[in-house]
């Protein structure tokens, strides 16, 4: 039975592998990984000690190949080429999505302002970006929040 668009873009990862990408990428956020460095990091191992294991190995180096790919499109991970080679990278907290269209932005410009006092009456420091979405126009967010 068919489902709609929107529950099939809602839809979970689809694999733990997936889930590990994201856990190793989040807790290396100062850094870009290669899909091989990724693939050693979370232990995905592949084996090249016979032929037949060989070519298994190799399809599911396509696979762990796709599934980067499919997280660069859903805006989990951002992927940029440096050289000659493919490097990956959570999409950091100073990045914006558009609250419309989704697309991911960095900021324009950036502040500091002081937030109001909590219930405890503590102050916050908020970092706040202005991003600019060419079809969505400009929209704020706060990147980070310090206690004062």
């Amino acid at each position: 039975m068919p489902i709609a668009k929107q529950k099939f873009d809602r839809g979970k990862l689809h694999s733990k592998v997936e889930e590990e990408i994201i856990v190793f990428l989040n807790e290396r956020k100062t850094g870009a990984f290669t899909s091989q460095e990724i693939m050693g990091g979370i232990h995905y191992h592949t084996d090249f000690s016979t032929p037949e294991i060989s070519r298994m190995s190799t399809f599911a180096i396509a696979d762990f190949t796709t599934l980067l790919h499919d997280l660069v499109r859903r805006k989990s991970i951002r992927m940029k080429i440096v050289g000659t080679r493919m490097y990956y990278m959570i999409i950091g907290a100073d990045l914006g999505k558009c609250p419309k269209c989704g697309e991911a932005y960095e900021p324009k410009k950036t502040w500091k302002m002081a937030g109001r006092p909590n219930k405890q009456g503590q102050r916050l420091q908020l970092q706040i970006g202005l991003y600019k979405c060419p079809k969505d126009g400009n929209f704020r967010k706060v990147i980070n929040k310090t206690k004062i």
